[in-house]
């Protein structure tokens, strides 16, 4: 299993989510903002920031479960949280 291969499911599977949603999940994941820090910088609730996460992951999830890398997703991404 190739870890660049699985990097690359994952860089596309965030490019193909909504803007917004990709916005969220980036400030979150690479930037390390909490959601209320989120909530208050986009202008939208704490509960708008963790839809978006949750939408984001699973998006991401089914496309490494489509190409057979789910559990190296869950190995890898959860350890940075």
């Amino acid at each position: 299993m190739d870890t660049r291969e699985m990097e690359q499911i994952i860089e596309e599977a965030i490019l193909l989510l909504p803007p917004k949603c990709k916005e969220v999940f980036l400030l979150s994941r690479e930037s390390g903002m909490k959601n209320k820090q989120i909530a208050e910088t986009l202008g939208i609730s704490v509960k708008a920031v963790e839809k978006h996460i949750t939408k984001a992951i699973k998006q991401i999830r089914l496309a490494l479960e489509e190409k057979g890398h789910l559990f190296l997703f869950f190995l890898i991404f959860f350890q940075k949280t």
